[in-house]
């Protein structure tokens, strides 16, 4: 029977008409409420989810133009600072990684790495100020020489370049600094409760016509087409090129053998990766205490590593299932170490709709998809291809089979299909150069004209 109300996983107690379900909440989602018995059928349900993202695009345009003044208004007090104190505040030689939330840190990171590296450039990287200790110990220990500065002062600032994993800060920062957006992944094709792309959505948008972005890098064609179906403005400023992440994967999947033994997983046990994003549907909220309680089963056969979306890790029903398949055997990766050496030592993955599964059908692991629904999917995504083409279980409990099966017999079409659709794979030359040009093509001039 289907799940009336999938965002609280409520558990069906009774069954007493097509549009009435009894239901129960688990007690984690129910906060201090316990146990909550409502009345709610599956149709009564969709209408609801309909209802509210038609309320929810009402509020897109209210929204890109809050962000827009509040925008003018800093550049406004910016402006002032400037003048009575002569120069902006930072250096200019040097370039802005700009870090949101937990879930960018990696993505900031690898693509300084990359600058730093291989570009020669001088990094710098600001967030909110909870984030400083994990940016300079995660920096510290990839040995980057990478400078972090507080968010207020790099506000006030004008850089060489701006970096930006995520949108919502770009109304923050100086418009006459050239900026670029690499994205905190490859874009799924998922959509927003608002009905719209993450990645190429409103949240890009600097007014309805004028993307925040002077450059916006997509990793494939078809992400482009995308874009452009959402806000034909994004065509202006898009390029491809590849990921500075899936560079990483890349590089670390030629070391498999020895980056086995230095993470401890070299048994002889497959290595099978639980990958899981957040909301519903999700692996973890659809089937985390299922594999709680089949983890057992599974660890016969495999070496289990779970990758679980920072976003999920506050819930404490989340917790609850995390420490449970942590005290049976299973590897969790907690969300201050990367996942990319994980990944790239797994010999088979379990997936729901995560940009992760993208990454891992790159680097050719088969695929067994677990509570994944394709039906918040823009047709014509990569995500979509690769379930299309991929093994899917019902249950925890049907895994074991279906992962030896996608050992046995991996379909390695998948891998060639979505390779075909990178034409920058494995160039890290070609993105460093693609960021760098945003330098020399936004002068002043024209980058001020955006301002």
């Amino acid at each position: 029977m289907p799940r009336p109300i999938q965002w609280h996983q409520a558990r069906v107690l009774k069954h007493r008409s097509p549009c009435l379900v009894v239901t129960e909440i688990p007690p984690d989602d129910a906060g201090i409420l316990g146990r909550v018995v409502i009345g709610i059928g599956p149709s009564m349900a969709r209408r609801l989810r309909t209802s509210l993202r038609r309320a929810s695009q009402l509020t897109i345009f209210p929204r890109i133009w809050f962000f827009y003044l509040a925008g003018l208004s800093i550049a406004v007090l910016r402006r002032l600072l400037w003048i009575t104190r002569g120069t902006p505040v930072e250096h200019t030689e040097e370039i802005l990684y700009v870090a949101k939330n937990r879930l960018s840190v990696l993505y900031v990171l690898e693509n300084a790495r990359l600058l730093s590296l291989r570009g020669n450039s001088k990094c710098a990287v600001t967030a909110p100020p909870w984030l400083r200790r994990e940016i300079e110990k995660r920096s510290s220990e990839a040995k980057l020489s990478i400078r972090f500065t507080p968010l207020h002062r790099a506000i006030v600032a004008k850089w060489k370049l701006i970096v930006y994993t995520h949108h919502y800060l770009g109304f923050c920062f100086d418009r006459t600094s050239p900026s670029v957006y690499v994205s905190h992944g490859i874009e799924t094709g998922k959509k927003t409760l608002y009905d719209t792309l993450y990645t190429y959505g409103f949240k890009g948008m600097r007014t309805p016509r004028e993307p925040f972005y002077h450059t916006m890098i997509a990793t494939h064609a078809a992400e482009i087409d995308m874009a452009c179906r959402e806000y034909p403005s994004y065509r202006a400023v898009l390029t491809t090129s590849t990921d500075a992440v899936l560079e990483r994967l890349l590089l670390r999947a030629a070391q498999k053998h020895s980056l086995k033994t230095h993470l401890g997983m070299a048994g002889n046990k497959p290595v099978a990766l639980f990958m899981s994003t957040w909301g519903n549907p999700s692996l973890m909220s659809s089937h985390g205490e299922e594999l709680a309680r089949e983890v057992e089963f599974l660890s016969e056969d495999f070496q289990l590593i779970v990758s679980v979306h920072p976003k999920l890790i506050g819930s404490r029903r989340t917790q609850s299932v995390l420490r449970t398949l942590k005290e049976k055997g299973a590897k969790v990766i907690p969300p201050v170490i990367s996942w990319v050496d994980y990944m790239a030592v797994s010999d088979v993955a379990v997936s729901d709709i995560t940009s992760m599964c993208l990454y891992s059908a790159l680097l050719g692991i088969p695929i067994v998809f677990l509570g994944c629904s394709l039906d918040r999917l823009i047709p014509g995504g990569l995500v979509h291809e690769v379930a299309r083409h991929s093994s899917h279980a019902r249950t925890v409990r049907d895994l074991r089979t279906r992962l030896w099966d996608a050992l046995d017999r991996p379909n390695r079409e998948v891998a060639k299909r979505i390779r075909n659709h990178f034409p920058h794979l494995g160039d890290a030359a070609h993105l460093v150069g693609t960021i760098n040009s945003v330098v020399t093509t936004q002068t002043p001039l024209t980058a001020g004209e955006h301002a």
